[in-house]
């Protein structure tokens, strides 16, 4: 049955992308609910002292590369957060938060990851913290067009 593999990979990509320890790889994978769409990760991430948008960008570029040089349809990309100065009300691009957005199809196995995956998540350590993550199901309507 595949519902088991994929849900493992969703509590993986549901993860802070840091390495795990030996004692949270020995931990059980949060079963998720079933979901007659697909599941979206949606991350907001501060931008790190010293980093930039460039290189927090080189990380979504080789997180993309990744998945597509190991078959997986899913679709990742990043966006820069609008924020408003509280004095003049004018809006700008944030430098220190972005959002990222990584849909998975259901049924794909568990990805086996190796060094160019942790080639990619040492660039996202390297530039940027996450504040929040979020889990969604979008129902296959509202899925990307190449996911349906």
């Amino acid at each position: 049955m595949r519902i088991p593999a994929f849900l493992t990979v969703l509590a993986l990509l549901c993860a802070p992308l840091a390495p795990l320890t030996s004692a949270q790889n020995a931990s059980a994978a949060p079963v998720m609910p079933a979901c007659n769409g697909v599941y979206n990760i949606f991350r907001v991430s501060e931008i790190t002292p010293g980093a930039s948008v460039e290189k927090f960008m080189a990380a979504v570029t080789a997180q993309q590369k990744w998945y597509k040089d190991h078959g997986f349809p899913d679709v990742i990309f990043a966006a820069q957060v609008i924020v408003r100065d509280p004095a003049t009300q004018a809006e700008s691009y944030s430098n220190n938060e972005m959002v990222t957005y990584h849909y998975i199809k259901a049924g794909n196995a568990a990805p086996k990851h190796d060094a160019a995956w942790d080639a990619f998540v040492k660039l996202y350590s390297e530039t940027s913290t996450i504040k929040e993550t979020y889990g969604h199901c979008l129902p296959m309507e509202d899925a990307p067009a190449s996911m349906k």
